[in-house]
C-alpha cells in the first residue's frame, strides 16, 4: 500500500503528530495482533545482522527555535542545536559560546532511555514540549525550523521574533512569504525529497497546522508548492480553529475590536488559502482551556481513526486517502470542508459547528455527504456487507502518553459530514471582510472567493440576514 507522509507546522500541531506517532509504536508492540501495516506511517530499517527491524516516523515537523526541547535534530548528539563554535583562528582553540539555554529532559523521556521502571505519568506540567513524551526516534531529515522566530514556554503557539516579546508570529502574510521567500526551496530539495526517497509510491499528505496565527499562512504557502510539486499526490489538510467572536455565547465577547480582528483576519485568509491546495480541510476546535498536550490527545482520536482506514491489514477493509476524500465529496472538488464530526466525544469536535449562526439555525442543516467510521473490538476478517456504507477498522489502540479521559473508549463510531453549516460559516466570513477589510489589497478576492466557496454548501432558498452592502 502508498505512504502517507505527516507534515506537522507548529507547536500544537506536533503535540497532535507526537500522540498519533505515540499510538503507531502502540501498535508495533501488540504481538497478539497485527491490526495494521506499520510501513504505511513508519519508515522500516531493517538490521540483517541481528535480525530487527527499528521503526522511524514518516514525519515532517516544523517549529520555531528550540521548540523541540531538549530533543535535538540528531536526537542524542545535539550540542549543536544549543552551541556554535567559532573557528576564526587556526592558532586558536574553537571558542564554544553559548546560544540557547540548554532544556533539561524530561523525566518521562529520561525513564524511556533507561528502560528501567515503570513510566512515570504525564501532566500539564511535564508535557510542555512534544519532545517530552515522544516515544519514537525521528530522522534527522523530520526537523525543520524557523530561523529568526523563537519558542516562547508562556505562548507555545505563538513565536516571538528573535526574542522580542513585542513581535508575536501572528500574522497570516508574515507567515506566508516566510514561507514562500526563505524556506521553499530548500525545505523541497532538501528535507522533503529526503522523505520522499523512503517512500515506494507515496499515497498522499496529512497536513496539520494552526490557522489563526502566521502558522496558517505559512501552512497555506507550503501547500500551494507541495502541491504544484506532486499533483497526484492527496492532501488531507487538519486546521485548528481557537475560539473567536463568532463562536462566543456571551454578547460582550461576541463584539468584534481593534484587539480581535487580527485573529479573524488570519482565520478567514488561512482557511481560503488552505482550501485551495487541499483536497479535503477538516477544521477542528482548538480549546483554549486546554493544555496542547490534552489536545492533541482529544484530537488524535479522529485523527488516528481516518488514518487507521489507510493502514489496516485486512486488504477487504482498507481504505486509501483518496477514497476517504471521494466518500466526503462524492467527487466534487469545490466542497472539501467538513464541517461535522460527530461521534469520538460528546461534542461536535469540528470548529464550524460552534460558530453561532450555524449553531442557531431553526431548521435542520443538510448533509451533503457523510463518512460513518466504526472501529471495532473483534478482529476485521470477513468482506465488508455490501448493503453497509459504514468504513470498519480496527479499535482503538491508545499509547500511554494520551490522557486518560481520552483513552478510555476503545470501540467506537465516527461521523465527518459535509454539510450546509459551512455555506453559513463563509456567509459571515464574507460579511466580515465586507465591513472591516476596507483598505486590505485583496479584499476584493477574498469576497470573490468565499462567495464562491459559500455557493458550494446552498441547498434550497434562503432569506439571510447578512446584507452585501459596503457602508454598514
Amino acid at each position: 500500500m502508498h505512504e502517507i507522509l505527516t507534515i506537522s507546522i507548529g507547536h500544537r500541531p506536533n503535540h497532535l503528530a507526537t500522540q498519533f506517532f505515540n499510538c503507531q509504536e502502540q501498535l508495533l508492540s501488540n504481538l497478539t495482533e497485527k491490526v495494521n501495516d506499520p510501513s504505511i506511517f513508519l519508515q522500516p530499517t531493517i538490521d540483517k545482522i541481528s535480525k530487527t527491524v527499528s521503526y522511524a516516523p514518516r514525519a515532517l515537523l516544523w517549529d520555531a527555535k528550540a521548540g523541540s526541547g531538549a530533543l535535538a535534530t540528531y536526537q542524542y548528539h545535539g550540542s549543536g542545536d544549543y552551541y556554535y563554535a567559532d573557528d576564526t583562528s587556526q592558532e586558536l582553540r574553537s571558542e564554544v559560546i553559548m546560544t540557547e539555554p540548554r532544556i533539561t529532559r524530561a523525566e518521562y523521556q529520561s525513564a524511556l532511555d533507561s528502560g528501567i521502571g515503570e513510566l512515570p505519568k504525564l501532566s500539564r506540567e511535564t508535557t510542555k514540549y512534544w519532545s517530552d513524551y515522544a516515544k519514537l526516534i525521528y530522522p534527522a531529515t523530520s526537523f525543520n525550523s524557523l530561523t529568526d522566530w523563537y519558542h516562547d514556554v508562556s505562548s507555545p503557539n505563538l513565536p516571538q521574533f528573535q526574542k522580542f516579546e513585542s513581535r508575536r508570529f501572528d500574522d497570516y502574510e508574515v507567515g506566508y512569504h516566510e514561507f514562500d521567500d526563505n524556506y521553499a526551496n530548500d525545505f523541497i530539495d532538501g528535507n522533503l525529497h529526503a522523505q520522499l526517497e523512503q517512500c515506494d509510491t507515496l499515497q498522499g499528505f496529512n497536513i496539520i497546522t494552526d490557522v489563526d496565527s502566521s502558522w496558517g499562512g505559512f501552512a497555506s504557502s507550503m501547500v500551494l508548492e507541495l502541491r504544484n510539486e506532486l499533483p497526484k499526490a492527496s492532501f488531507i489538510t487538519w486546521g485548528y480553529y481557537q475560539a473567536d467572536p463568532l463562536t462566543s455565547r456571551d454578547p460582550a465577547s461576541s463584539r468584534i475590536t481593534k484587539g480581535n480582528i487580527r485573529t479573524l483576519q488570519n482565520k478567514i485568509r488561512s482557511t481560503v488559502g488552505l482550501a485551495e491546495g487541499s483536497d479535503l480541510v477538516i477544521p477542528l476546535y482548538a480549546d483554549a482551556e486546554i493544555s496542547n498536550w490534552e489536545q492533541a490527545g482529544l484530537s488524535c482520536k479522529i485523527f488516528d481513526t481516518l488514518n487507521a482506514l489507510a493502514s489496516q491489514s485486512n486488504p477487504h477493509q482498507r481504505r486509501s486517502l483518496e477514497d476517504i476524500i471521494s466518500c466526503l465529496t462524492l467527487g466534487d472538488s469545490s466542497r472539501k470542508f467538513v464541517s461535522s464530526i460527530l461521534g469520538a466525544e460528546t461534542l461536535d469536535s469540528s470548529f464550524f459547528s460552534r460558530v453561532a449562526l450555524a449553531r442557531n439555525q431553526p431548521y435542520q442543516q443538510h448533509v451533503f455527504n457523510s463518512c460513518r467510521i466504526s472501529r471495532c473490538s473483534q478482529p476485521l476478517t470477513a468482506r465488508p456487507n455490501s448493503e453497509d456504507n459504514t468504513m470498519k477498522t480496527y479499535a482503538y489502540y491508545p499509547s500511554d502518553t494520551i490522557p486518560e479521559q481520552y483513552s478510555e473508549d476503545r470501540s467506537f463510531t465516527v461521523e465527518l459530514a459535509s454539510t450546509e453549516i459551512a455555506r453559513n460559516v463563509f456567509m459571515q466570513y464574507e460579511d466580515i471582510v465586507s465591513k472591516y477589510f476596507r483598505h486590505d489589497s485583496d479584499r476584493e478576492e477574498l469576497k470573490d472567493r468565499l462567495a464562491s466557496m459559500k455557493s458550494c454548501y446552498e441547498y434550497g432558498w434562503y432569506d439571510d440576514e447578512f446584507s452585501d452592502d459596503d457602508d454598514m
